[in-house]
């Protein structure tokens, strides 16, 4: 099984990217394989219609390499920090270069981060307008890291309650997301659905 770590934020060396390395160790230590993208490393430039209609330009160049890796998963982390009560542009902008091929029927579990106490509205908009097309499932389990400067800093030493009711928040909800990518990996191999003919969702 692999699961691909998708950190949303486009800002260097930001909590997204701390977190999303610590979820990478975490499935890793567990036998997990992962590919990480990190958006503030490998960004992309902003989506417009010629990704459909020129095949070998750039926007299509630069997509390959992730979708080639997106392709190879069977479930996705994905990482959001909150941005005004939105999630960052970067995030929003990978979801429209992703398609069925990338995500169709493979679970996402949402993982948003905060400085204080917020992180409720980007799962909620991601919930509400990332699916539409590439129709990734979510689960319904979600993380909330809040405070995220005080946890996951170091992989072996919890800061304190907070920071160990989320290191094993986590792992609950990881286990969940493996479950999914299994469960899923019969659904996709039926051939029961049909997006040549349905390719936009309602």
């Amino acid at each position: 099984m692999k699961i691909g770590i998708i950190c949303g934020s486009q800002r260097a060396k930001s909590q997204t990217s701390k977190v999303g390395k610590y979820i990478e160790t975490s499935l890793n230590l567990e036998g997990v394989s992962t590919y990480l993208v990190d958006l503030s490393v490998e960004s992309l430039p902003n989506f417009d219609d010629s990704f459909w209609y020129e095949k070998n330009g750039p926007l299509q160049t630069q997509w390959a390499p992730i979708a080639k890796e997106l392709q190879a998963c069977a479930g996705f982390v994905v990482i959001t920090p909150d941005w005004h009560g939105m999630v960052p542009s970067s995030l929003k902008n990978l979801f429209l270069y992703s398609s069925v091929a990338e995500m169709g029927n493979k679970p996402g579990l949402i993982v948003a981060v905060s400085s204080t106490v917020g992180g409720y509205q980007p799962v909620t908009e991601l919930r509400i307008s990332s699916f539409k097309n590439n129709r990734i499932c979510w689960i319904p389990d979600h993380i909330i890291v809040r405070n995220v400067k005080t946890c996951l800093n170091d992989f072996n030493e919890p800061e304190g309650k907070d920071d160990l009711y989320i290191r094993n928040r986590l792992q609950h909800s990881l286990a969940i997301l493996k479950e999914y990518s299994k469960a899923l990996e019969v659904m996709r191999a039926s051939k029961v659905t049909d997006y040549e003919t349905y390719q936009y969702g309602m």
